[in-house]
């Protein structure tokens, strides 16, 4: 007992960007009772985010903590850092004022949860640190107290409780099978009924797809984009979908799924249903947030097509698509925020805009062929390089799904044209009034350039993500 205690006690070490994000959480909640100036959250918050990403460390080996139960590297290293960035900057969203103490509270707890499902090796910590995440993110829904909220936040509460019911009796077959929590002990040998065995692995599966808005389960993302505050879904649209990709991949590769070809094949016929759910929806939106929503299932899409190639190049596939996909939608929803703040939640009220607001109508337009996947920016080269993953896959196995996936895949870069480019249609090519509109302030425009010109330079540097995916020593892909 006093040796596991003192093992215990050694990998605290190794957690300390979870504990920094844990107790970082607490003090801003005191915080919030002795302090009512919202400024001093913001400044606790960055201080928190700050501090726990000094506490990373690259380089370091493969480790595993208490027990086995987390186990972590450089890859659950480098998507850390991707949170933090992601998360800092929503202190600079004009609805950041509204805020107080607990909705900051939520966000860390929220980043707590994704940081743990990284290297989560265990179906019981699976289960709680999933569920960190979900109750933090139905809290922050509802979190402006709006009708719409509430029923956005009540839709995504009742289908992520009833995910998280079925995902947790899979987990429970799967231990009964096995005899074990771990992941990487899990071994079920010769099975007399492979049928019950099979549902396990469905609906644990099927709970972990439903974080990511695999469909089916993509029900809650339209109505959970639009009602929610939008610093928040920014957050939300990033951090819990690549941790919840990444324990994917940590999932199927422990229960053998890619030698299972029934349920690979059905796994990736969600992926390619999920490409072409996305675009066909957001073709028919009016709505900004929900347009935009569609097109972040679609990326969802892409991001499970990586995670399905189970070789080196799908995992760098996979980490250039995480980093530029987070820089996006960073992008695309600051933008999209100010213009929220001024009213502008429909794609026809942006009518005429470039008259009063062309210098971000410029920018709305070059983030706009990001998400595409157009040049001159990072979102070509992403998709670009995954989809000759994709085809090299596919020479390798020569799997009709594969290349199924891929035209899909194109298909959907072609169609995104029509829905992506609808604001900068309305923007700079029919007329409108916009009397009331006043202009964003100058720190507004230099943060939204920022983002820009991140989404760009790495389009010009694409050497960088290389070096990034070739220098991270990667666990169980």
């Amino acid at each position: 007992m006093l040796t596991q205690l003192k093992d215990i006690i050694g990998d605290l070490g190794f957690l300390s960007f979870e504990i920094s994000l844990a107790a970082g959480a607490i003090v801003i909640l005191i915080l919030g009772l002795v302090v009512k100036h919202k400024l001093a959250y913001k400044i606790g918050f960055i201080a928190v985010l700050l501090l726990a990403l000094l506490l990373l460390s690259f380089g370091q080996e493969e480790v595993s903590l208490l027990g086995g139960n987390l186990q972590f590297n450089d890859l659950g290293v480098l998507l850390k850092a991707v949170f933090v960035f992601t998360a800092i900057w929503i202190v600079f969203y004009p609805t950041a004022e509204q805020h107080g103490s607990e909705y900051y509270f939520l966000m860390l707890s929220m980043i707590l949860g994704s940081a743990l499902m990284l290297g989560a090796n265990n179906l019981l910590v699976i289960y709680l640190v999933i569920e960190l995440t979900s109750f933090a993110s139905y809290s922050l829904t509802n979190f402006d107290f709006k009708k719409k909220s509430f029923e956005a936040g009540m839709k995504y509460l009742l289908f992520g409780g009833v995910s998280s019911a079925l995902a947790l009796y899979g987990a429970s077959i799967l231990y009964g099978y096995s005899g074990t929590l771990s992941l990487s002990e899990m071994d079920f040998g010769v099975v007399e009924n492979p049928a019950f065995l099979n549902l396990g692995m469905v609906l644990f599966i099927g709970g972990v797809l439903f974080k990511v808005s695999v469909v089916p389960f993509h029900i809650w993302v339209p109505s959970t984009y639009e009602a929610t505050p939008t610093d928040a879904v920014a957050v939300l649209s990033v951090i819990p979908k690549i941790a919840g990709f990444v324990l994917l991949n940590r999932i199927l590769d422990a229960l053998n799924v890619y030698d299972i070809s029934w349920l690979l094949n059905a796994v990736t016929i969600m992926g390619i249903a999920t490409i072409g759910m996305g675009t066909l929806g957001a073709l028919r939106q009016t709505n900004v947030k929900r347009l935009i929503a569609y097109g972040a299932m679609a990326h969802s899409g892409f991001l499970m097509a990586a995670v399905l190639i189970p070789f080196e190049n799908g995992m760098n596939a996979f980490v250039w698509y995480a980093v530029v996909y987070a820089l996006m939608n960073v992008a695309v929803f600051y933008l999209v925020s100010l213009f929220e703040s001024k009213g502008m939640t429909e794609v026809e009220q942006f009518a005429g805009l470039y008259k009063k607001e062309v210098y971000l109508g410029g920018l709305v337009v070059l983030v706009m062929i990001a998400l595409i996947g157009l040049p001159p920016t990072s979102g070509f080269t992403i998709k670009l390089f995954l989809f000759t993953v994709i085809w090299e896959w596919y020479q390798s196995v020569g799997d009709p799904l594969t290349v199924s996936y891929l035209v899909i895949a194109v298909i959907s870069v072609v169609f995104s044209l029509f829905f992506y480019l609808k604001i900068p249609y309305q923007m700079f090519l029919k007329d409108g009034q916009n009397t009331n509109y006043s202009q964003s302030s100058l720190s507004q425009r230099v943060i939204a350039t920022i983002f820009t010109l991140l989404v760009l330079w790495l389009f010009f540097r694409p050497e960088i993500l290389n070096n990034i995916a070739n220098n991270i020593k990667f666990l169980d892909w």
